[in-house]
């Protein structure tokens, strides 16, 4: 059995238009900092401005403390495409003009991943299933029910089509036609563990992805093979999660682990080379010679390759969302706040853009682009200097 995080309050339409206001009057992108107690008097950086916004989901009056989940992608021309608790899939073009719209018979809670290739967008939803549209015109093409739901994007690898769901599983179909190629699936642990589950990294033909049993699995992209496991529970007894997806950093394979903190190990054989204590970790990025991680506690963490600690920004009030890097910032959202734009190098707080109840949801940033969806279930879209 998972434990779940309370859902948070559907935030008033009067909250978040002041924020917007706010916002605005500063020209829309001159917000302050909000790392030091008189950051309040100090001008932030001009590096965000609001492109266009639209409102996904109407606010539910006897709703407590919604949340939204999905995480937006954007392809190499700048389209939007984002899911929603409404049981709606839609993508946006220029100024926010919906192209197409799917619906789901469950919430969408998930990041597409866009094969322009294929022609194909792929997302999972609440109804168990893993869909496949025309990335055109949003028509279907296939759909995979599975028995869990879905957090994390899908990877496309040797015409395979490989995801994770809550059901401690890795899945891998055919990308054209959704036809089942094999699968793994780990006993989960008795007891409660910590909300969420990893999502899947390919390289050189690898698959890698941790589970709830506190193991991280080297697979055979494919035919599912077991290249290698490694235990990251080290001495805990409970919480044991490895729920962040891998990322590789110069040949390293850097994961955390709940109990053990970031963990990086050879790729090849899973041999742990070092490790950085720090219980709670989650949601690792890497870029620009250094690893990027939120933890609820701390807030914003960035590491060396040897995992030496650089710098840490706090973010104050609720649970922070994935880091993304692009260029030379940092982005990251807070469950009870906004979107802070944070200095990749020193980690100072360049921007804060505020949202009434808040952004559970970590941001997109592509090409000088960057795309939020608030738990109030606005979508808001961004230029970035």
């Amino acid at each position: 059995m998972r434990s779940l995080i309370l859902s948070r309050a559907t935030a008033h339409l009067a909250v978040l238009l002041i924020g917007l206001m706010g916002f605005c009057a500063t020209g829309c992108g001159r917000i302050f900092q909000v790392d030091r107690p008189d950051s309040a008097h100090l001008p932030a950086r001009d590096i965000l401005r609001l492109a266009w916004f639209k409102q996904l989901v109407e606010p539910e009056i006897l709703t407590y403390k919604t949340q939204e989940w999905a995480s937006a992608s954007i392809d190499k021309t700048g389209n939007v495409f984002v899911g929603s608790s409404s049981g709606r899939f839609s993508a946006y073009g220029e100024r926010g003009k919906r192209l197409w719209t799917v619906k789901t018979e469950g919430a969408v809670s998930s990041t597409a991943l866009i094969s322009q290739t294929l022609g194909i967008v792929f997302f999972g939803a609440n109804d168990g299933k893993m869909h496949a549209v025309n990335l055109k015109t949003g028509k279907k093409i296939w759909e995979y029910a599975t028995q869990g739901i879905f957090e994390h994007a899908p990877v496309e690898a040797d015409g395979m089509l490989l995801f994770t769901t809550d059901e401690n599983r890795i899945y891998a179909v055919d990308a054209r036609n959704g036809k089942w190629r094999w699968q793994y699936d780990r006993q989960a642990p008795e007891g409660f563990t910590i909300r969420g589950y990893a999502g899947v990294l390919v390289d050189g033909g690898v698959a890698y992805t941790g589970f709830s049993d506190g193991r991280i699995v080297a697979l055979k992209a494919t035919t599912g093979d077991v290249v290698w496991t490694r235990s990251l529970v080290g001495e805990k007894k409970r919480f044991v999660d490895v729920d962040a997806t891998p990322v590789l950093a110069d040949g390293l394979l850097i994961t955390s682990s709940f109990a053990l903190g970031v963990v990086a190990m050879d790729a090849e054989n899973g041999s742990i080379m070092w490790s950085h204590k720090s219980e709670g970790a989650s949601s690792i990025a890497a870029a620009n010679g250094k690893i990027y991680f939120t933890v609820p506690t701390t807030g914003l963490v960035c590491l060396n390759q040897k995992g030496k600690p650089l710098w840490q920004q706090a973010i104050p009030k609720g649970i922070p969302s994935r880091p993304v890097v692009a260029g030379s910032y940092v982005y990251v959202t807070g469950t009870e706040t906004g979107l802070y734009v944070a200095s990749a190098q020193t980690g100072e707080l360049l921007q804060y853009f505020p949202v009434g109840r808040g952004i559970s949801a970590a941001p997109a940033a592509v090409s000088g682009k960057v795309v939020i969806l608030s738990n109030q279930g606005f979508l808001y879209a961004f230029n970035a200097n």
